[in-house]
């Protein structure tokens, strides 16, 4: 990179509904068009807004973080500002922080949490169905914490990958797998070193299966084992899903 540009760490929210997911493709549009158009029309320049990972179409984001080389003067809060003046509603920019040179957001990350959510009522709610996947039938809370619990741990996570998902090594560490009810509603956290092409949502579908007695939790470990994507359960809904934070450090 240019002695002359910034590097600058954009940390962003959006509502994927309506896109192709994070990276640039031909097919649709993407949260990284979005915002490589936005860059370009403030700052006159098309530089890469290198994402911290890939979400997958109709995934949403609170922490999403990019990284972006600017050369401009401006401080942070005025570049924030010019950002979202130029970004559709469903698309915001949180913070903008100067950083070091070699500060990349997907090669600097240490670890990343995601929350998927469950609306657990017999009736969905209307206002969320963009946002929470609706079961009806009760799911066992303890039975899902159980089986969460087996997922801590450093494993071969092979059982979670998608077909044509693309990774060097499918060995992952999960730091924290947990589940909250707040109402009628299921919240799961999940944070981890790193994450394989629909892993979080094939968890939550095999842990779903859980929940709803057709397995029992301790099954979870077979599941692991047998490093084959059949053992597991259906991918949830992307609509669920939310990339809540990246740490870096």
């Amino acid at each position: 990179m240019n002695s002359h540009f910034r590097t600058l760490k954009l940390t962003i929210a959006y509502d994927g509904t309506e896109y192709h997911g994070w990276q640039v493709q031909p097919n649709g549009m993407t949260i990284q068009e979005q915002l490589e158009t936005a860059a370009l029309r403030f700052s006159g320049v098309h530089n890469q807004v290198a994402g911290s990972g890939r979400t997958d179409a109709g995934v949403h984001a609170w922490g999403q973080v990019a990284s972006w080389p600017y050369a401009g003067e401006l401080p942070g809060e005025r570049i924030q500002a010019a950002f979202n003046s130029l970004l559709p509603a469903d698309i915001a920019i949180r913070q903008v922080e100067e950083v070091v040179s070699s500060f990349h957001a997907r090669k600097s990350a240490r670890a990343k949490t995601y929350l998927y959510i469950i609306d657990n009522a017999p009736v969905a709610n209307p206002m969320l169905r963009r946002y929470a996947w609706h079961i009806r039938q009760p799911l066992n809370l303890e039975a899902l914490r159980q089986a969460a619990a087996l997922l801590v741990g450093c494993h071969d996570f092979i059982s979670f990958k998608a077909a044509d998902g693309e990774s060097v090594t499918s060995r992952r560490t999960i730091f924290q797998a947990r589940w909250q009810r707040r109402g009628s509603y299921l919240l799961f956290f999940v944070k981890g070193d790193g994450f394989l092409k629909n892993m979080v949502r094939i968890m939550v579908g095999t842990l779903v299966d859980i929940g709803r007695g057709k397995y029992p939790s301790q099954k979870m470990d077979s599941i692991i084992t047998a490093r084959n994507r059949a053992a597991a359960g259906m991918t949830a809904p992307a609509y669920g899903l939310v990339l809540r934070s990246v740490y870096y450090g």
